[in-house]
């Protein structure tokens, strides 16, 4: 088991947020919620346990995850008294990160467990996950079989007229796509205004978009096209936990592929 210290510097990707009580980014998906607790425990990642209205805390890891049970079991504290003081807290808060993503939850209750023959933590598995992703964190790529459309409004004398890129990738930053068209003014630093991205089971994503960068490619057939990269102004909380859960459900899809 993972030797805790509780006198270690603490990751500043582990200091707990201000947005413990945010709805935007909550994950409530029971399915979600067990994909994300065991990729963290698979990697084997550092999980900050503060308890004591933050005055104590000390870093410790996700050993098992019982589905059946919904439970998790969490490595035990650096030493006895530390332990017991977690033991007796009303109410504990756990910090940790997967795919450079920071991932919150809390606890009004703790057991002392045994797991192979050694001291653990005992939780229920949490009702949700805060899972607070940065603008320039994780880019996933999206379906090639039904790849994603941005659609884009492109005002033409008093009138608009609605064209499309198709996406590669996204995050809460932007997008990645590709352009067959020629409607478009891809000059960096343009921006369009009231996009919209359709995301299966999801939502529509309303964004503005600048044009970040923008460069002309050829197909080994002689079609070219261009590959844009854009990032999105102003994304509200909502919007941005839409495309959160977006990519945690694909990284679900990826995870089922590989296994």
């Amino acid at each position: 088991m993972q030797e805790s210290n509780q006198n270690a510097e603490v990751p500043k990707t582990l200091e707990p947020t201000t947005l413990i009580k945010d709805e935007n980014f909550r994950v409530y998906s029971e399915i979600d919620i067990l994909f994300l607790l065991r990729k963290i425990t698979q990697t084997n990642s550092l999980v900050m346990l503060s308890f004591n209205d933050g005055n104590n805390s000390f870093l410790t890891s996700i050993l098992a995850v019982n589905s059946d049970e919904k439970k998790l079991i969490i490595d035990y504290g650096p030493n006895e008294k530390i332990s017991q003081q977690a033991l007796q807290s009303k109410k504990l808060f756990f910090v940790t990160t997967q795919n450079k993503v920071k991932i919150e939850f809390s606890s009004n209750h703790i057991d002392k467990t045994d797991f192979k023959g050694k001291n653990a933590f005992l939780i229920n598995i949490p009702e949700y996950l805060l899972r607070i992703q940065r603008r320039d964190n994780f880019r996933i790529s999206t379906p090639i079989a039904k790849p994603l459309k941005c659609l884009i409004p492109i005002p033409v004398e008093n009138k608009s007229i609605t064209t499309e890129i198709t996406l590669l990738d996204i995050s809460c930053g932007g997008i990645g796509a590709i352009d067959q068209n020629s409607n478009i003014n891809f000059e960096p630093g343009i921006i369009y205004k009231d996009c919209q991205i359709s995301l299966p089971e999801i939502g529509i994503v309303n964004a503005t978009i600048v044009v970040k960068n923008a460069y002309p490619m050829k197909l080994q057939s002689g079609a070219s096209y261009y590959r844009i990269g854009c990032q999105f102004i102003d994304l509200p909380a909502k919007t941005e936990a839409m495309i959160q859960r977006y990519i945690v459900k694909q990284e679900q899809i990826i995870k089922t592929k590989d296994s």
